[in-house]
């Protein structure tokens, strides 16, 4: 499961899997629009926007079937698990993962994917961060005698 010198792991992902291209299209979009004076910490992004898209497509949680919210339970709260609940709701999660049958696909599903591509969409996320705070924010304009 080497990835070709002349190809990267990024470039790898993206011709995989066209949702892979498809978000780092969002990003680079994300990062155009980012004028000097706007707010757009690269972590804040990365945690509340392409994050949550990502996790299911690439890396360890890739080929798990979708789940549907339960209802909460009245009068629910934190349920405590013990060690062997929780490895026995694993196992039967992993039952229901659908195989990796390509060696693409079980690459995927590795940390070495995650790395190589999610690495490249914190970097180009980092790099358009004009380091004016935290958040997702356009400038706005401040009129005379306001407080900023």
């Amino acid at each position: 499961m080497t990835t070709p010198p002349e190809q990267t792991g990024y470039e790898r992902a993206l011709k995989a899997d066209r949702r892979l291209r498809a978000l780092a299209e969002f990003v680079n979009a994300l990062c155009g629009f980012v004028r000097p004076a706007d707010t757009m910490c690269g972590g804040c992004t990365w945690d509340s926007l392409v994050k949550p898209l990502a996790v299911p497509l690439i890396g360890w949680e890739r080929g798990r079937l979708p789940e549907s919210a339960p209802d909460p339970k009245p009068g629910g709260g934190w349920k405590f698990v013990s060690g062997s609940e929780w490895v026995a709701a694993f196992e039967a999660a992993e039952k229901d993962r659908a195989p990796a049958t390509t060696e693409t696909e079980e690459w995927l599903r590795t940390s070495e994917a995650w790395d190589a591509y999610c690495g490249e969409l914190i970097r180009r996320l980092n790099a358009a961060d004009p380091a004016n705070g935290h958040g997702i924010h356009r400038h706005r304009r401040v009129r005379r005698g306001e407080a900023s």
